[in-house]
């Protein structure tokens, strides 16, 4: 039982680290930037899109280091489906969210990269070679992005100011992240073991839920100041960085088996596909597909303890 609760303690605690240095870094980040003269375009486009995803980036990638490949999927993928299921379902039961054009758009680039992912993983297998294809896909997007005529580029003048303290600080916090990872794969590893589930359990869960705070504060706050554009974007771009990059960076580590993860995509189709169609007949989404979100998720959490596996 102490056991139990020593490893609880370190994923909560490693999970309050990630989120607290992650939410730091990624400000940090966006500052040297700004002070560098980095086009806004790219900041927003790219480091605000990494900043809600560094702990899932993290997460996944160092369980992958260590050979942990459930927790390196489940992180992922169970991400994606809390993002939709669980926060959007909660945000939307807060407020209907009305989002714009550029968010259907987007969704179907978010359902074309889990299709992408499907693909490469229908072997069983996401090998380095997968992991790089992930990554290539993800700059294919970024281009699109960048030369979209619909976003207006800004301009600032670059302060040219950053200081060595400036580089020490995103060191230290990117060392943290790393603390807080491996404290949150040392707990989910070993949690799984004495309860005699797999490591997929755990990083679809408990580990995905606990990385996914940063898009859960951020969509709830848009749902209370009826900023839906504001939940439902940054939903879909966090999506589209765990289906490329998380997985693109942890399977380029170490090839990841991808078996478990059947019941998990199915459920994450059943709720993008709704997702994608509500964004483009109402430009939202309201209260009954929230609900119907809501469901879902608390099925996918019955029929995973229940130890159903496809």
């Amino acid at each position: 039982m102490s056991g139990l609760l020593v490893w609880a303690f370190s994923i909560f605690t490693g999970i309050a680290i990630l989120v607290l240095a992650g939410d730091r870094l990624s400000d940090k980040i966006i500052e040297v930037a700004k002070k560098a003269g980095i086009s806004p375009l790219v900041i927003s486009i790219v480091l605000v899109s990494l900043s809600t995803t560094l702990p899932e980036i993290t997460t996944s990638a160092l369980a992958s280091y260590q050979g942990v490949n459930g927790i390196a999927l489940g992180n992922a993928l169970g991400s994606i489906f809390a993002n939709i299921a669980l926060i959007l379902g909660l945000a939307s039961m807060i407020r209907p969210l009305k989002a714009g054009r550029s968010a259907y758009e987007n969704s179907l680039v978010m359902l074309a990269s889990l299709i992408f992912l499907i693909l490469l993983s229908i072997d069983g297998t996401l090998s380095r070679l997968d992991g790089a294809m992930l990554l290539s896909a993800y700059g294919v997007y970024l281009l699109w992005l960048l030369r979209n005529p619909a976003r207006g580029e800004v301009t600032w003048e670059p302060s040219g100011d950053v200081k060595a303290f400036d580089y020490a600080l995103l060191i230290i916090l990117g060392l943290l992240l790393v603390g807080g990872a491996e404290m949150v794969v040392f707990g989910g590893k070993n949690i799984a073991k004495a309860l005699g589930v797999s490591d997929f359990v755990i990083g679809t869960t408990v580990v995905a839920i606990g990385t996914s705070l940063p898009e859960m504060t951020n969509a709830l706050y848009g749902a209370l100041r009826e900023r839906g554009s504001i939940s439902v974007g940054n939903i879909i771009g966090a999506n589209i960085m765990n289906a490329l990059v998380v997985l693109g960076i942890a399977s380029l580590i170490r090839p990841i088996r991808t078996g478990a993860s059947v019941l998990t995509v199915v459920l994450v189709l059943f709720a993008m596909i709704p997702m994608i169609v509500s964004l483009r007949r109402t430009g939202g989404i309201d209260r009954k597909i929230g609900a119907y979100f809501l469901f879902l998720y608390v099925l996918y959490l019955v029929l995973i303890f229940s130890g159903v596996e496809l």
